[in-house]
């Protein structure tokens, strides 16, 4: 069984090899060169770990109804594809994310779960 002792060591465990992995490509006593190719991949890494970390709660209320009509009352699905559909026609980040949340809440206002 998984105590919480067991948690917090892993936490702090997790914690450690991210300080380790971001100290030696910041660190000027390392010369650490990557391939061009690989610098421009990791500058598709944010927009990739916010989809993982966004796709789960935009879609949780359409997996829990077989039918899909969940999804469609869903604030978080429409917030969502205001967010894209803003993004395709906005280029400031913080005005999509303004925008979004302005219409997340004004759909939970409205009635929306």
């Amino acid at each position: 069984m998984i105590t919480s002792s067991h948690f917090t060591v892993a936490i702090v465990l997790m914690a450690c090899i991210t300080f380790a992995v971001r100290y030696f490509f910041f660190t000027q006593s390392f010369q650490i060169r990557l391939h061009p190719r690989i610098e421009k991949l990791l500058v598709l890494t944010a927009p990739c770990i916010l989809t993982a970390m966004a796709v789960p709660i935009v879609f949780q209320d359409g997996l829990s109804d077989s039918s899909g009509m969940a999804l469609l009352s869903s604030s978080y699905f429409w917030a969502g594809l205001l967010a894209i559909g803003l993004s395709l026609v906005i280029r400031q980040t913080l005005l999509i994310i303004i925008l979004s949340m302005a219409g997340f809440y004004a759909l939970r206002y409205l009635g929306l779960n």
